[in-house]
């Protein structure tokens, strides 16, 4: 089945989980993704970026989890924040745990004057280009605490389906294909170190960036994310 298959029509996407996804996936990405993070060394008192957090698909696990104030999600498209908790994870949850949120499109992090340990961006340079991946890759490089790990994943190709990697655009829902080695030479440019995570995925692949390569997970932690959670 081709990804165009599995894409629901347009004017699904109106729908807050379908927005960010395949609807009937929404909680299986939402246990694999914070599987990971746990995984990596995620516990409750680090300060974790959600980038591209739409619907809250991982912020209704993160946000109770965290402690007060922890958890920080950029999302352009309010509403969707908004159904997340209308729908997903409760109001009473946000006044008890003081999420915060920022709407910008610029491919900022840096309206919240924190640092975070751990930055997640699922499916998010799956859809944009080498220009705003490079713009997001060094703000999320510029906002890490010490040690701090930045977690994204990729749609890797030949660069020759959807839009080509040299686009300046947003292209959602179209997809931008990546070489592995424009995704290390971009997070170098950014001040990042790389390494390739084996964590599974049904169509992206998993990437750990850090400002030292200290930093990164060591191999037998990496091995051991081959196990993985169900298949999606």
């Amino acid at each position: 089945m081709s990804q165009d298959q599995r894409r629901p029509p347009r004017e699904a996407y109106q729908h807050h989980r379908a927005f960010v996804g395949q609807p009937g996936r929404y909680d299986v990405a939402a246990a694999s993704q914070f599987s990971l993070l746990f995984l990596l060394g995620l516990r409750e008192h680090h300060r974790v970026l959600d980038f591209g957090c739409g619907s809250l698909r991982l912020g209704r696990l993160l946000i109770p989890y965290l402690l007060p104030e922890r958890y920080f999600g950029v999302e352009p498209e309010t509403r969707l924040v908004e159904a997340g908790f209308a729908e997903e994870l409760g109001h009473d949850a946000r006044a008890l745990k003081r999420p915060r949120f920022d709407d910008n499109a610029d491919w900022r992090v840096d309206g919240f004057g924190e640092r975070f340990d751990f930055i997640i961006a699922q499916s998010v340079f799956s859809h944009a280009g080498a220009g705003p991946t490079a713009r997001g890759l060094k703000a999320f490089a510029d906002s890490l605490a010490p040690g701090g790990l930045i977690v994204a994943n990729w749609l890797l190709g030949h660069e020759t389906r959807g839009a080509p990697a040299e686009t300046a655009d947003w292209v959602y829902p179209e997809c931008v294909e990546f070489l592995p080695d424009r995704i290390v030479r971009l997070a170098d440019e950014a001040g990042l170190k790389t390494a390739a995570c084996p964590w599974p995925h049904p169509e992206l692949h998993w990437f750990v960036m850090a400002r030292d390569a200290a930093d990164l997970p060591g191999r037998d932690r990496m091995r051991a994310l081959q196990i993985g959670p169900p298949t999606w």
